[in-house]
């Protein structure tokens, strides 16, 4: 037995994502062999699989003398790294050929917010609070699609987005292991405690939040009490 090519690198693909379909012809350039034992073997044999499509089915396919079949195979990543294993093909009568497999498995977008919450304090209703920075960043190897940045939650209003940061909703995207900035500020309009959330997503890449919490305040009240005092009858002088 045969097979062709004697190597193939599927090249690069995103964890979890198969990769383009490569295909491998199995020959018999002698007497017909027994059924066809085929598999994959070496550390990363886990990561490769077979795809629809082939003519070689294990276990069944018997190739008589100058007989071809074909096979083929994808690269379905589970861990990051550069990968590798062999494609095995044996039958009895007959021998064992085998093609060597590589490929490099990169992480898919991810993103992530830093800080997850931040406390505005105490803010007087009308005014605005000090801005707060928040980090976006794509953990993985593969660049986001454009960011879309926002406010949520039932507070959200009682929030605003400010000047100043380096991501730009609609059209920032971030390169593996990169990171940009958004401030936000605490603007209530209302007494009481706040909440919300600050969003981002992107295709490719994922939705993450942080918590933004806050609490209205009055302006400043002088008050006198008691409201009346009677300093009873006193002498003159």
């Amino acid at each position: 037995l045969t097979m062709t090519p004697a190597e193939q690198d599927f090249g690069t693909a995103t964890i979890g994502e198969p990769s383009a379909v490569l295909s491998f012809t199995v020959t018999n350039p002698g007497t017909p062999t027994g059924p066809l034992d085929i598999s994959f073997v070496g550390d990363d044999a886990i990561e490769f699989s077979f795809a629809p499509g082939g003519t070689c089915v294990p276990g069944s396919t018997i190739l008589a003398d100058g007989s071809s079949c074909t096979l083929r195979v994808e690269f379905i990543p589970a861990t990051a790294g550069a990968k590798s294993a062999a494609l095995t093909v044996g039958a009895t009568p007959g021998e064992i050929a085998s093609s060597v497999l590589t490929g490099i498995a990169t992480k898919p977008a991810h993103l992530t917010v830093t800080p997850l919450s931040e406390n505005f304090g105490l803010v007087e209703l009308g005014t605005l609070g000090d801005p707060v920075s928040f980090t976006i960043t794509n953990t993985g190897d593969v660049t986001t699609g454009l960011l879309t940045i926002g406010l949520a939650g039932i507070d959200a209003d009682e929030f605003t987005l400010a000047p100043g940061g380096t991501c730009v909703s609609g059209t920032t995207i971030l390169p593996g292991d990169s990171s940009c900035t958004v401030l936000a500020m605490f603007a209530p309009t209302t007494l009481g405690a706040k909440s919300a959330s600050l969003t981002v997503s992107a295709t490719p890449g994922n939705a993450s939040t942080a918590t933004l919490i806050g609490k209205g305040t009055g302006p400043p009240q002088i008050t006198v009490t008691p409201t009346e005092e009677d300093f009873g009858s006193v002498a003159l002088g």
